[in-house]
């Protein structure tokens, strides 16, 4: 019996095929499930803040931010490694968001906050007028 039996390799190979099809497939599936759960969440976000917003608030401002941050979160793996969203920063938002509720009540300075953190992770800069 020689140690170079060509069955064993095809056998490996086709079980390494059908492994990297399956990886390939999960990771496409996982991203749609990331992208999925961003635009839940921003509507989430986008929903609540509506509804809560005190006076000195504009509600078109967060719906145009939110707006932004769901547009970038589409092309996320993309768009995180051209650097258009940043995670680090949106993870900080989302933190700061939860503290800021859980009286499950926003001041207009918790929102308008959070928006501007919201901006800066996908790099918009505000233009004061």
């Amino acid at each position: 019996m020689s140690t170079e039996n060509p069955r064993w390799k095809r056998h490996l190979t086709k079980v390494l095929t059908v492994l990297l099809v399956f990886m390939v497939c999960l990771s496409i599936l996982q991203w749609f499930i990331i992208i999925v759960l961003f635009g839940f969440g921003t509507e989430m976000l986008k929903d609540a803040m509506i509804r809560q917003a005190p006076e000195g608030v504009e509600r078109e401002y967060i719906i145009e931010t939110l707006e932004r941050v769901k547009s970038a979160a589409q092309w996320i793996p993309l768009s995180f490694l051209t650097g258009k969203i940043k995670i680090r920063k949106l993870k900080t938002a989302g933190d700061f968001a939860i503290e800021a509720n859980e009286d499950e009540t926003w001041t207009a300075d918790e929102i308008n906050s959070l928006l501007t953190m919201l901006n800066a992770s996908v790099g918009y800069k505000q233009v004061n007028e």
